[in-house]
Formats: C-alpha cells, sequence, structure tokens
C-alpha cells in the first residue's frame, strides 16, 4: 500500500504578533497555492468553544481558572527544555533576523503524537519530554486554558485544526482527544484541489489577527495537515513614549552601520541581569508575562553564547536580577521569518515518525508519515507593547553612574523572548538587524 503524507503545520506569532510550522512534502503532485480572496468557507465537523474570557481585574476567576488548570512541575520542565534545546539548534547560525515559536512547534507534535504507537510514539514522546501521551494532552489542555487572553489589555490565543481528507476515517479517540484537550477543529477538504490550501491560509489569517496570511500547498497524497497558531498582543506596564524617540545607529550583525529609530525609558524602575557575557533586562506586560531582551557583552557573538551548553535556558529562566533605576534604549522592529524544522526535529531524536515505516494507527488505520514541517513567524516592538504571531529574545554603564543604576543600549545585536507566566517561553528570536 502506496505510504500517504502526513502534514504537520504549526503557526506561531507576535508581539506586534507570530508563526505558522507546517508538515508536508513537495511532489510533482503539488496543487499550486492560489492566491484569491474569495472565502472558500469550509465547514469544521466538530463544535469547538473557546475557553471563557476572564477580566484582567477579575481576580477571583483567575484564580479559580489556575486552580481548575493545574500544570505538572514535570510538564513545565519538559516544555522549557524542548524550547530552549530546539532554540539553541536554530537561532545559533547566520546573521539573519530569527523569530522562532517552540509553543507552537511543542502543541503540533503533541496533537501529532496523540495519533503515534509504538516507536514512533516512544521517539515523539522523549523530545516532547514526557511518558504518557494522555498526560501530555491532558496537560497541554490545562496550559491552553491558562495561557488564554481575550480582554483590553492583551490578547493570547493559541488555535489548532485537522484538515482531512475527504472519505478517509480517523479514530474516534484521536479526534475526541484532539477537539477536548487541543481545542482543533476539524475540516475535511479534498487535497487534490486549490480550495483546500486557500482555506487554510484563510483559516489561519483568521486566527492571527490578519498578520500571517500563507498561500499553502497540499498534494493528492495528503491525508492530514496540522495547523498550530498562536498570536500574541500586549501592552507594556511601562510605555514608552513616542515622543522620546530617537534616530540612532546599530551594528549589523554583518557589522554594517544602519539607522533605526530608538525607543527609550530614563530612570525606570527595572530588572537587571548579568551573567558571563552578556547582560539584559525584562519588560513587563499587563496580564500577560513579559518580553526578556538579552544583549551579549562588546565582542561576544549571540552563535557563541547559544552554543554553550544550557546557555540559552540559563539567560531566558533568570528571576535573581538586581531591581533599580535603569536608562533603556531599545531600536523599534518589525520582521518575519520562515523555518524548515524536519531536520532539527530528527537531529532531536524524531526519527521514525518521518519514515514509511511510521506508526500512527491510533490516528487512522490509512499508513501514513510526516513528510515535512514548517513554521512561519511575525514579530513587531513598538511603544505600546508587543504583537507576535506564528503558523507550527548590552552596553554596561558607564563610569561616573549612581550605584544599583544601569544603561542597556540595544544598539548591536540582540535576543528577545516572550515568556509566558509559567516562564514557558512562546517566542523566541534573535534581532541581528532592526531594518
Amino acid at each position: 500500500m502506496m505510504r500517504k503524507q502526513l502534514w504537520c503545520s504549526a503557526a506561531v506569532g507576535f508581539l506586534a504578533a507570530a508563526l505558522l510550522a507546517g508538515c508536508g512534502q513537495d511532489t510533482d503532485t503539488t496543487a499550486p497555492a492560489v492566491n484569491k480572496t474569495e472565502k472558500t468557507n469550509p465547514v469544521s465537523v466538530t463544535q469547538v468553544k473557546e475557553p471563557e474570557a476572564v477580566s484582567a481585574e477579575d481576580f477571583e476567576s483567575r484564580s479559580q481558572v489556575r486552580e481548575n488548570n493545574p500544570v505538572s512541575a514535570e510538564f513545565v520542565g519538559a516544555a522549557q527544555a524542548f524550547s530552549y534545546d530546539s532554540a539553541a539548534r536554530l537561532l545559533a547560525e547566520g546573521t539573519k533576523n530569527r523569530n522562532y515559536s517552540p509553543l507552537s512547534l511543542y502543541y503540533a507534535l503533541a496533537l501529532a503524537a496523540q495519533g503515534a504507537e509504538g516507536k514512533t510514539e516512544e521517539e515523539m514522546l522523549a523530545v516532547l519530554g514526557m511518558k504518557d501521551k494522555a498526560e501530555l494532552a491532558a496537560q497541554c489542555g490545562n496550559l491552553y486554558r491558562l495561557l488564554y487572553r481575550s480582554h483590553e489589555y492583551s490578547r493570547l490565543k493559541l488555535a489548532n485544526s485537522l484538515w482531512t481528507q475527504q472519505g478517509l476515517a480517523f479514530k474516534d479517540g484521536f479526534l475526541g482527544t484532539a477537539q477536548d484537550d487541543f481545542y482543533a477543529s476539524v475540516f475535511p477538504v479534498d487535497f487534490a484541489g486549490p480550495e483546500a490550501g486557500i482555506a487554510m491560509g484563510q483559516w489561519i489569517s483568521q486566527n492571527t489577527g490578519g498578520i500571517l496570511s500563507p498561500q499553502m500547498e497540499t498534494s493528492p497524497r495528503d491525508v492530514l495537515v496540522i495547523i498550530n497558531t498562536v498570536y500574541f498582543n500586549g501592552q507594556w506596564i511601562n510605555r514608552f513614549e513616542e515622543s522620546s524617540n530617537t534616530e540612532g545607529s546599530f551594528t549589523t550583525a554583518d557589522n554594517e552601520e544602519v539607522k533605526c529609530e530608538y525607543m527609550h525609558l530614563k530612570n525606570a524602575s527595572q530588572t537587571y541581569y548579568e551573567g558571563d557575557g552578556y547582560s539584559g533586562t525584562e519588560l513587563w506586560m499587563k496580564d500577560n508575562g513579559s518580553l526578556m531582551l538579552i544583549l551579549p557583552d562588546e565582542g561576544v557573538e549571540i552563535g557563541a553564547l547559544i552554543r554553550q551548553q544550557g546557555k540559552l535556558e540559563e539567560m531566558f529562566s533568570r528571576r535573581d536580577g538586581q531591581g533599580g533605576l535603569m536608562d533603556l534604549s531599545l531600536p523599534k522592529f518589525r520582521f518575519g521569518d520562515s523555518l524548515e524544522l524536519a531536520d532539527m526535529l530528527r537531529d532531536m531524536g524524531v526519527k521514525e515518525a518521518f519514515e514509511e515505516q511510521a506508526d500512527f494507527s491510533a490516528m487512522s488505520d490509512e499508513p501514513a508519515f510526516i513528510s515535512r514541517i514548517k513554521q512561519e513567524t511575525h514579530i513587531g516592538i513598538n511603544e505600546d507593547g508587543v504583537e507576535a504571531a506564528a503558523y507550527t529574545e548590552i552596553a554596561m554603564a558607564g563610569a561616573g553612574l549612581p550605584e544599583g543604576r544601569h544603561v542597556l543600549d540595544f544598539n548591536r545585536p540582540f535576543l528577545f523572548g516572550i515568556i509566558s507566566d509559567q516562564g514557558i517561553p512562546l517566542f523566541l528570536g534573535v534581532c541581528n538587524n532592526p531594518q
């Protein structure tokens, strides 16, 4: 029997918004993406109800959500380990801007793992850091509800969908878990024509605030496409004043000088981090985690830092900073990124899932394997806050400053990370050139 493709797609997004990851194989039978604006109106065969939005000021309801949805230390540790291990492999090389959503990829893989059996399941769970796929699904559901935000200060939404080939049967257990724990909608489509790709692109756009509008390709060999999106929009607690912005120079990773617009905080009460080879700070959002900023010391390359074992996790997991006054200069930036993730996952230990002997028999009796995983993301930072989306991130203080006062001037390549209240990275990236 011919093995058919299991196309896994995850979208991740940002601060001005975030990102997309997908699995599929390019073949001669690929249906070309068509740039159409008319709606195809795909109909979901499941009714997925999003968690109830809780106001930022409703502390009692927020506490109840936390009590009803406990996330274990094992799961948080697993998500963190996956995030920093995978990000270190992606961010260490090159001079391009990079933006990656480990959370989007984690959810897409966790959903695919619900359909795996045997060695395929073992390898996927090992990389995801969990021993039992039922517990993994339950924890993903709890985290989904904890992260969900939709009020005047903040938006944070994960969305999942299964796009299935019309006429193929998928097992009730897999579909039930997808709906109950991953809030996944199910759309039967015909992958042989361009309409399926158009509909998927429109669904991604709807779930990332219009930030990501990819042209999706499909193949007649596809049996399933899994899409995860992450959309984030957060406001600073300490807002930058546009009237304080200045034009300045930024030295890129290619050692070129470019002009950019800098935002400034003066005499701001900020947390300051300092470690071997870097300094950093944390900008808190209203009811939605924080943006951590890491500036390598003069003469220290970002790649050299990241390649040190455990260094990325050390930099973004610290909670031992000093409080004090700070003068902060941060360039405004906005960019998108696209990542092919299959080779990275193979290196991490997910191997059989990409082979024709892959066992996804808990999903369907139709033989299938993962052929490609892709992620697209977008992030933007301005005076008001951050917006990011995904579709599968210092100068030392000068002499004479008062003790406890720090100056951070992000005028050269730096790392950024959007970190949830649970300490789980939503986005990790490198700004090598704000232009």
